[in-house]
């Protein structure tokens, strides 16, 4: 069940052999972050390979040609988006430490945008982003106006429906 329309290398297994990794490498893994001068240091911190076994396996007990499990690109970027960049903000936010609120900022305006339903739907509309600033803000955008009828509420649902009127008329 959980290894259902999942690719080999995004088994829970894997994923887990993996944060293992991350773990045993990685001493005060958050300090490392939060003192982090650049991404491209925070990205190093983040670039594991699995153990040897896991070269060599997917599921436990059952082996396969060698394939190194590392993590990619862009998984290690959905990892900055979706868990880092977070939070290192909240940290700093609780703190009341505006350099690292700005440095979790920087980094997402530093990351390549999202590519999913969400943005190229965006796209299509003719509405541009340039990076993982501007794609989590389009992601926001339709959950919390678009899933929710708020149109009216909204810039860009506004500025579609008087086209949309315009073009009625």
């Amino acid at each position: 069940m959980f290894f259902l329309r999942r690719r080999p290398a995004n088994f829970p297994t894997v994923r887990v052999a993996q944060l293992a990794m991350l773990i045993n490498k990685s001493v005060h893994l958050f300090s490392a972050i939060k003192e982090s001068n650049s991404l491209k240091e925070v990205k190093k911190l983040l670039n594991v390979t699995a153990n040897d076994y896991w070269h060599y396996h997917y599921v436990f007990d059952e082996p396969t040609t060698f394939k190194e499990k590392n993590l990619g690109i862009q998984m290690i970027n959905n990892l900055l988006i979706n868990t880092i960049v977070l939070i290192v903000f909240a940290y700093g936010l609780h703190n009341r430490d505006e350099a690292l609120k700005n440095k979790a900022l920087q980094w997402l305006e530093e990351i390549s945008a999202e590519k999913n339903s969400i943005t190229n739907a965006y796209a299509g509309l003719g509405i541009g982003y340039t990076n993982a600033f501007d794609s989590q803000a389009l992601i926001q955008l339709k959950n919390e106006y678009c899933n929710k009828k708020r149109c009216l509420e909204c810039a860009i649902g506004n500025c579609l429906l008087k086209t949309v009127i315009a073009s009625d008329r």
